[in-house]
């Protein structure tokens, strides 16, 4: 099975779009953007110089399998988000529910598990090019000036607002074990967990947020 160097993974920048004439506005929020990217590989790479060979050691991370699960000195791990909800507005009946499917859940799973939960950004990606495209097609100014201003506060709420997201990382002792560990989890979801598939970037960032609590890095 091919494996990627865990130390020669790097964050991928967006690729970039077909160059279209912007606005002064756009211009000034794909400024922004860039220089958040750039704060935050500039992040990564200051702390990856700054850790010591012993720390990496401890850690135990080695590579990244095909599948993107972690390949550890002792077997895998993989991480995956729990699709959350607002307990606030459920009914006592609802919430009653939901603690007794939580509690079948980890009954009907077997193997160890950690409960994760992070603070990250609002994701407003696919609405900004939803708005992005309107605007690339708008004739009518009145209605231009009211899409960039939309656009101006999705951008905004992006670097403001933060979400509370939950994550399980699961551990596998071996490959031959692996996908059928990764079938007992999806096989134990109910309403309570309901689990979501992440890809490498956001796994990396979870795995650094943990190992460096006061990094900028969202």
């Amino acid at each position: 099975m091919a494996v990627r160097k865990f130390d020669d993974i790097k964050i991928e920048k967006e690729k970039k779009n077909i160059k279209v004439k912007l606005t002064k506005e756009e211009k000034k929020i794909k400024k922004e953007e860039k220089k958040q990217k750039k704060l935050e590989l500039k992040e990564i790479r200051k702390a990856n110089k700054d850790v010591l060979a012993s720390t990496k050691e401890l850690l135990g991370f080695v590579d990244v399998d095909d599948d993107d699960s972690i390949i550890m000195k002792n077997g895998y791990l993989d991480i995956f988000q729990i699709d959350s909800k607002d307990i606030y507005s459920l009914t006592d009946v609802e919430t009653t529910m939901n603690i007794y499917n939580f509690i079948a859940f980890l009954r009907s799973y077997p193997f160890d598990i950690k409960l994760i939960t992070m603070n990250f950004p609002v994701n407003t990606l696919k609405q900004q090019e939803f708005i992005k495209k309107k605007i690339k097609e708008c004739d009518n100014e009145k209605y231009y000036y009211e899409l960039i201003e939309e656009l101006e506060q999705l951008v905004y709420l992006e670097s403001t607002r933060q979400n509370r997201e939950f994550y399980i990382m699961i551990f596998i002792k071996d490959t031959e074990e692996k996908e059928s560990i990764k079938r007992t989890l999806f096989r134990s979801q109910n309403i309570a967990v309901q689990l979501i598939p992440l890809d490498l970037e956001k796994k990396l960032k979870i795995l650094f947020k943990l190992n460096n609590p006061n990094t900028k890095l969202m």
